[in-house]
């Protein structure tokens, strides 16, 4: 099983494998086997959607046509996931090509590899002949390879993707950043939810369980199926059934929601404190404050919330009046101060104040952090909408890998309080590329310690700490540092 730190070398090395080593090297196979496998990989046509199937009203667990097949390099045989292992008994062939990404992979690896020479044999647009037992190419396609070509690095433990359903990679990104957080993999690797027991139909926390289960399996490195929750998500709402495109924020709300719901013993009730795993997870609680300017009195209301929308917009709007910071980037802890800033209500408001004889008066409104959750999402509100039009605002937003959340709390201005206990570390950057009514959605997901990959639904590749800080983020995902903290 080949790990980020060894990638490097794996992408270097002369062979992807040392069973396909002993194949390329032996003379008499070595042509075989490339001719052979050219001709597959001309055969499978790239990947572009699910095949149409029949699915199951009831009982639903998994969509065999939703997973990759494996074609065999040396016959015409073509396998699932499962049946593999069984055919390379049966034959004694151990090499297949995966249907999506024409990826090859070895049965005796358990995993897929990759061979620079086999990537310069399918190159785009290169031009190769096999004569007198040797691949010759001409000088202009080795030239172009050369220029051209990437490399696609192995599946790793702990990056695995998600398969896109057909237009759902919104559900992939979400999927992504909850599958590599650690709290939330104790709590359904250890039980937290019993599927044995639970009586919920279309349950979607049963569903969630079989994804971490499945994401968490040793034996597996292809990636995960999420079609049982995606078929429960489609019974449970209305709004998010069908093969169309949803937004990724959406479906976060909907889903931890509905987690929270799925959960024995959860309270709907704002008046009740909830104890469920999923509320003292995601969601925290705003507190905001009106305060009367004729008396000064300060009336407060509480709110839970289980993620912070922040307007982009304003900020660029207040950027573009101050023409000394207009040069300078809009930030994440801008849009932050933004969101906790005094502001004066309208007159139109009509604040009436109970100290002074429940009478108009002029009042400021304040919005702060009361308690914040354990997992953070950061909303950047990229869509404006009005009467006439609605328009996407695209540009980047400065954010830091770690946050300090404590100047957003209403403990901000209080002494003895402990910084650390607010420190926040970032470990999911979501993006949306495309227009209003289009687009496709990735991930860059924190996996390894420090270690970040670029999740594309079933794709998987590396990534730089610096590529990710330049991405135009939608969706950020904040874990809190200290896990058995105080964050009220």
């Amino acid at each position: 099983m080949a790990n980020l730190d060894s990638i490097h070398l794996l992408s270097e090395a002369a062979f992807g494998c040392e069973h396909l080593a002993t194949v390329l090297k032996n003379g008499q196979t070595a042509g075989q086997f490339k001719v052979s496998f050219r001709k597959l990989y001309d055969s499978l046509a790239p990947y572009t959607k699910p095949e149409p199937v029949a699915v199951q009203t009831t009982g639903l667990r998994t969509v065999s046509s939703l997973k990759p097949k494996y074609h065999c390099v040396s016959c015409p045989e073509v396998c699932l996931n499962t049946e593999r292992k069984a055919h390379t008994k049966k034959t004694g062939h151990g090499f297949y090509m995966e249907s999506r990404n024409r990826f090859l992979f070895c049965e005796s690896c358990a995993d897929l590899v990759y061979d620079h020479g086999l990537e310069r044999l399918c190159g785009p647009q290169a031009k190769f002949e096999y004569a007198k037992g040797a691949w010759v190419t001409d000088a202009a396609s080795e030239a172009y390879v050369k220029n051209n070509a990437y490399k696609n690095p192995c599946s790793r433990r702990g990056a695995r993707g998600v398969w896109n359903m057909g237009q759902t990679c919104y559900q992939s990104v979400i999927l992504q950043a909850l599958l590599h957080d650690p709290t939330l993999n104790a709590y359904f690797l250890a039980g937290g939810h019993d599927i044995h027991t639970c009586e919920r139909s279309f349950c979607m926390a049963c569903a969630a369980t079989e994804v971490f289960m499945e994401f968490n399996s040793g034996e597996k490195t292809d990636a995960v199926s999420a079609a049982t929750l995606l078929y429960h998500g489609w019974d449970a709402s209305r709004d998010m059934a069908g093969y169309r495109q949803q937004d990724a924020h959406e479906y976060f709300q909907f889903l931890v929601n509905a987690l929270h719901a799925a959960t024995p013993g959860h309270s709907e009730s704002y008046g009740t404190k909830c104890q469920c795993f999923f509320h003292r997870t995601f969601y925290g609680e705003l507190q905001s404050s009106v305060m009367c300017h004729k008396c000064g009195k300060t009336t407060h209301t509480f709110d839970p919330m289980a993620d912070l929308s922040l307007d982009v917009q304003l900020q660029n709007k207040k950027r573009k009046l101050a023409p000394r910071s207009s040069s300078t980037p809009a930030t994440l802890t801008g849009c932050l101060d933004n969101f906790t800033a005094i502001e004066d209500l309208s007159p139109d408001a009509s604040y009436h104040c109970e100290k002074c004889g429940n009478t108009p008066q002029r009042a400021s409104k304040r919005l702060q952090i009361r308690k914040l959750p354990s997992i953070l999402c950061m909303h950047l509100k990229r869509y404006e909408h009005n009467s006439s039009s609605s328009e996407k605002m695209h540009g980047h937003i400065d954010f830091p890998i770690t946050l300090n959340m404590l100047p957003y709390t209403v403990k901000k201005d209080k002494e003895r309080v402990d910084t650390s206990k607010y420190i926040y570390d970032l470990s999911t950057v979501v993006v949306h590329k495309g227009s209003m009514d289009s687009g496709h959605y990735y991930a860059f997901t924190r996996v390894a310690g420090d270690k970040w990959v670029l999740m594309d639904d079933n794709k998987v590749t590396v990534a730089s700490v610096a590529e990710v800080l330049k991405q135009d983020a939608y969706l950020l995902f904040y874990g809190i540092r200290s896990i058995g903290s105080e964050k009220t």
